[in-house]
């Protein structure tokens, strides 16, 4: 149900009105053989090396190919996990989680076709449709027709939409997705079809970018929905007053860092659509989450279940992304704390010397 009380008290260092824009700028120095990052978050010039026209004309070019390519493509596609996705991909993966020596003899196969020919893939497993690929397409398109106003655009932003209502997760009240496949985790088995956190705010920010240029709220009760859903369906471990860690899929009892922090933001964006505190209340218990399990060198392990005791420069990028959303949506100054040191982090440690992302770091 929607309210419209306040959305946080004045003595709340964090409010929900629109706080300072900031990007996140970096200069790179040597400093005793290691790389340094010298982040000046209040900078918010952008000098492109190139002019305005040329910088829009290659940028226009560059979509074109790839809408262009689209069309001949399709909107379905192969995926890295789908030799995975298959009986025995899911069994080769229980068994590296369970016994790493037999199962790494039962994963390599898969290894080498990953690595040596991944066009195999499509011998395993046929090509699918993704509502996380849909979502981002709709917004794609969505945001295109808002630059240049061609009414084609928008149609196919809202075609990328009806195949989102299409798949949408069956047996829930609420809007959801996740997976079209099931997923062996080293916490069990996730079902096709099972709504995940990680995958449910994009979908949330594809019918909010489509609402927003249609401007006749006619997607704002699937909006609602997917609110709803985020706030109900996901079970969250309660760590003191202020801290919750959330579920990644509705039942697990996970504490996935980076699930949070997608949560965190979309509560946060939902809260502000619908002007619902218990959004923002129930989303910030998360961002508390995630700010306190930054380590002290500013990164963070994909988990703090003792689980996965890693960091990897994706996930991370997905946890700053977060962090950076929300900050922008209410100046949170835990946010913006957070991404000086976590951005530092990225560039010393999580790049090569070529500047391109290393895999990770742990095990």
């Amino acid at each position: 149900m929607e309210t419209n009380s306040r959305m946080v008290n004045s003595e709340s260092a964090t409010n929900l009105s629109l706080g300072p824009k900031r990007t996140w700028a970096k200069t790179r120095q040597s400093r005793s053989n290691a790389r340094r990052a010298k982040i000046d978050m209040n900078n918010t010039q952008v000098s492109p090396g190139r002019s305005d026209p040329e910088l829009r004309g290659a940028v226009h070019s560059a979509v074109g190919r790839m809408d262009d390519w689209l069309g001949r493509f399709g909107e379905t596609s192969q995926d890295l996990y789908d030799f995975y996705a298959t009986k025995y991909g899911q069994f080769a993966k229980r068994i590296y989680y369970r016994r790493p020596l037999a199962g790494t003899l039962c994963v390599a196969p898969f290894v080498f076709m990953e690595a040596f020919v991944p066009a195999m893939r499509g011998w395993f497993w046929p090509k699918t449709r993704f509502p996380l690929a849909d979502a981002h397409y709709a917004m794609g398109f969505a945001y295109l027709h808002q630059a240049t106003g061609k009414k084609d655009y928008l149609s196919r932003a809202k075609q990328f939409l009806d195949a989102l209502e299409r798949s949408r997760c069956p047996g829930f009240k609420h809007h959801g997705w996740g997976y079209p496949f099931d997923w062996e985790t080293n916490g069990g088995n996730m079902r096709s079809a099972t709504p995940l956190i990680t995958t449910v705010p994009y979908c949330y920010e594809a019918f909010a970018a489509v609402n927003e240029v249609e401007g006749d709220n006619r997607y704002r009760p699937t909006l609602h929905s997917i609110a709803q859903h985020m706030y109900e369906d996901y079970a969250q471990n309660q760590i003191d007053e202020s801290v919750s860690s959330t579920s990644y899929g509705p039942k697990d009892n996970s504490r996935i860092v980076n699930a949070n922090a997608y949560r965190a933001y979309a509560l946060t964006r939902a809260a502000k659509d619908f002007q619902n505190e218990q959004y923002w209340q129930s989303g910030e218990r998360n961002l508390n989450f995630v700010l306190r399990s930054q380590q002290d060198d500013g990164s963070w392990l994909y988990s703090t279940d003792g689980r996965n005791s890693f960091t990897d420069h994706f996930h991370t990028c997905f946890v700053m992304k977060a962090l950076a959303k929300i900050e922008r949506l209410t100046g949170h100054p835990g946010c913006h704390d957070a991404l000086e040191r976590g951005v530092r982090y990225y560039f010393d440690h999580l790049v090569d010397k070529n500047d391109l992302p290393l895999p990770l770091i742990g095990s």
